[in-house]
């Protein structure tokens, strides 16, 4: 992640990088860490394809999880 945070807008929603939340019309929606953490990966690659691999690596780093994990925190 780039040291230099500012906010992502997109239709109704504002992610922010900084303070770890999604704003939906200016209110937070909950979402888990992990969550929020692949939201903000896809959202920095926008509008480029992201690979499994690439996500597991970048959501979970330390450590070791099925694609299973992948597949739920997307739904």
């Amino acid at each position: 992640m780039s040291l230099e945070t500012h906010n992502f807008e997109f239709e109704e929603f504002v992610l922010s990088p900084k303070e770890k939340v999604l704003l939906r019309g200016g209110k937070p929606l909950a979402l888990t860490p992990k969550a929020f953490d692949l939201l903000l990966v896809l959202v920095e690659n926008h509008p480029h394809l992201v690979e499994k691999d690439e996500l597991l690596r970048a959501v979970w780093a330390d450590s070791f999880v099925e694609e299973g994990n992948l597949a739920f925190t997307i739904r």
